[in-house]
C-alpha cells in the first residue's frame, strides 16, 4: 500500500482537490477551506515539482513534467477564481481553453510517456474542469 501511495501521491493530492471541491459544492466546507487546500496543492505543482523535475538527473522527461505542472496549476488557479468569484468575466472561455489544452496533453502523454502517470493526473483534471463548468454555468 505504501508503494502505491509513494508512486501516485500526486494523483492522491489531486483527488483531495476534487473531494474538497465536491464538499464545497455540497456546502459541507466553507469556500476558504477549498481555497487554502487547492492553493497549497497548486503551489506544490508549480515551484516544488518544477524544481524537482529540473534538478533531478534521473528524470528523463523533464519537458513533459514541466508542461504538466503548468497545465495542472492553471486549472487549479481557474478553480480558485471560480470559487472566489463565480461571475468572473471570461471564466468559462478560460476553462474551455484549458480543457482543450489538457485533452491534447493527455493524449500526447498517453502515447509518449512511459510511466503514464501524467495521463492519470490530467484525467483527474478533466473531471475537475467538468465540475467547474457545471458550477459556473
Amino acid at each position: 500500500m505504501t508503494t502505491v501511495i509513494k508512486k501516485y501521491y500526486e494523483a492522491f493530492m489531486l483527488l483531495v482537490v476534487l473531494i474538497a471541491f465536491l464538499l464545497f459544492r455540497k456546502e459541507v466546507f466553507e469556500p476558504y477551506v477549498y481555497l487554502i487546500a487547492a492553493a497549497a496543492i497548486a503551489l506544490y505543482f508549480v515551484p516544488v515539482r518544477l524544481v524537482a523535475a529540473i534538478a533531478s538527473i534521473d528524470t528523463k522527461q523533464t519537458g513533459v513534467q514541466v508542461t504538466s505542472s503548468f497545465i495542472i496549476a492553471g486549472i487549479i488557479a481557474a478553480s480558485l477564481v471560480a470559487v472566489s468569484d463565480k461571475n468572473f468575466p471570461g471564466l468559462s472561455t478560460i476553462l474551455y481553453g484549458l480543457a482543450i489544452v489538457n485533452i491534447f496533453f493527455m493524449i500526447y502523454s498517453f502515447f509518449k510517456d512511459q510511466e503514464r502517470k501524467a495521463f492519470l493526473l490530467h484525467f483527474i483534471m478533466i473531471i475537475l474542469i467538468s465540475w467547474l463548468l457545471n458550477f459556473i454555468g
